[in-house]
């Protein structure tokens, strides 16, 4: 099974729960978090029940994969819609925001997960993007030879 939305690819596994399993031990077995699971599978607590399928993502160093932007929360902001604002798998806003402990409050900071790709804005300059992607402008130059950096455009990084 894979999810696709938003340019964004991330393989699952799907696990059918067996009796005595709880969230640490699928976690263990799949070298994941129970905070990771409880995101991914929007639970709302760590109860599990046999024959209930979970999805486990399947990555090895995940974070890796991607640089951390900073959204702060206006208010009637939900996961949903600052993942369309942003153009970001919600999946991933909770992955990296640990949402299955902490409430999203109106003026909240949280990190948004970029793939390596960058949109500019309106406000931003070349400092603004070096110190949000935390690149260097030598790095931003070589991965952006044929690119004009101006708002809308995407950034390689």
């Amino acid at each position: 099974m894979n999810y696709d939305d938003f340019g964004l690819r991330i393989e699952y596994v799907e696990y059918t729960v067996k009796k005595g399993d709880s969230l640490y031990t699928i976690a263990q077995k799949y070298n994941t978090t129970v905070s990771a699971l409880t995101d991914i599978n929007m639970l709302t607590s760590n109860t599990i029940f046999p024959g209930q399928v979970l999805l486990i993502p399947k990555y090895s160093n995940l974070e890796d994969d991607y640089i951390f932007e900073n959204y702060v929360t206006q208010p009637g902001d939900t996961i949903e819609i600052i993942a369309t604002k942003q153009g970001v798998d919600p999946i991933l806003i909770g992955l990296y925001n640990d949402f299955a402990n902490y409430k999203l409050l109106n003026g909240q900071t949280i990190k948004i997960p970029r793939n390596n790709t960058y949109t500019m804005k309106d406000s931003d300059t070349v400092d603004t993007l070096l110190a949000s992607t935390n690149r260097t402008a030598d790095e931003i130059l070589r991965a952006n030879a044929s690119n004009w950096l101006k708002s809308g455009s995407r950034v390689n990084l």
